[in-house]
């Protein structure tokens, strides 16, 4: 009894301390001002445009009297060899950032156990940087149900279920196909369809087939289809409503907490970068006082 007991401990103990040094998700910077830009954001056909011809990475430094940003617009790497990540530490140690802004949700990581570049690419970087140096680290995206609400006033609830479920496969699919798509699309359906709107839209993996054999007849299946260059028929019309969305978030995070003197690292695919610089220039230049 007394050797069970110790292991009981000894294993409570260890709990404790991996839920100390384990990585959490960072937050969401909710409810920033809605702020009416300077000049519009760059919109997905103007980019189009511009795509094949900008640099990768899109680098964007602004300095105002009181604050500034960095934003940095990766091609997507989770390979920590990657030039592109020794370049974002040497920026950050250039820049000296207070706050740090990264895409998407990061999940759970041990550090010491699992390499955050190889889960999370340059995300991963970045977080590890900011978790180093002691500094906040938030999301840049909207919350979900909030990016959701609004994408279910243009759209029925079944294609954005659909959007949003298999969103995550066609991102991972640039890195590699997974050993289970059934299964690793499985947990983002359960999850996602559980939101308001969404729920008992997609009830199995095996409805996903017969929507998508409907809808996308005569396209790859959606096992083989990735986000690097589009995607097809309404849900690049989605995708292109919710990147507006969250561009527009974006935009609204950057200039809150510059305006409140802050330095700021944000991390984001390049696309992203090259469509609010504009909009984000012409409006810190034109009000760079700190409140």
């Amino acid at each position: 009894m007394k050797i069970a007991g110790l292991i009981i401990a000894g294993l409570l103990l260890l709990l404790a301390i991996l839920a100390r040094v384990a990585w959490r998700s960072p937050l969401f910077y909710r409810d920033p001002p809605r702020i009416a830009p300077a000049a519009p954001i760059m919109t997905r056909a103007d980019y189009d445009r511009v795509f094949a011809e900008h640099p990768r990475p899109y680098v964007v430094p602004i300095e105002t009297a009181g604050g500034a940003v960095l934003l940095y617009g990766a091609s997507h790497a989770k390979d920590p060899g990657d030039p592109q990540i020794g370049d974002v530490q040497q920026r950050w140690e250039a820049f000296r950032p207070t706050v740090a802004l990264v895409e998407g949700r990061l999940g759970f990581l041990l550090p010491g156990f699992m390499d955050p570049v190889r889960h999370y690419g340059e995300m991963g970087a970045v977080n590890a940087l900011a978790r180093k140096d002691g500094i906040a680290v938030y999301s840049w995206e909207p919350p979900r149900e909030v990016e959701i609400g609004r994408l279910l006033e243009a759209f029925p609830p079944e294609r954005v279920a659909l959007f949003y479920v298999l969103r995550p496969y066609f991102s991972n699919l640039r890195h590699g196909r997974p050993d289970d798509p059934e299964g690793f699309v499985e947990e983002f359906r359960r999850k996602r369809t559980a939101y308001p709107g969404l729920e008992n839209t997609l009830q199995s993996v095996a409805q996903i087939d017969t929507v998508w054999k409907r809808d996308f007849a005569g396209l790859p299946d959606w096992r083989d289809t990735s986000d690097a260059y589009g995607l097809p028929g309404y849900l690049g019309e989605i995708s292109d409503v919710s990147n507006a969305i969250r561009d527009e978030h974006l935009l609204n995070v950057v200039i809150d907490l510059v305006r409140h003197g802050e330095r700021v690292f944000a991390i984001m695919g390049s696309s992203h970068s090259v469509k609010v610089e504009r909009a984000l220039r012409a409006t810190l230049e034109n009000s760079s006082e700190p409140r």
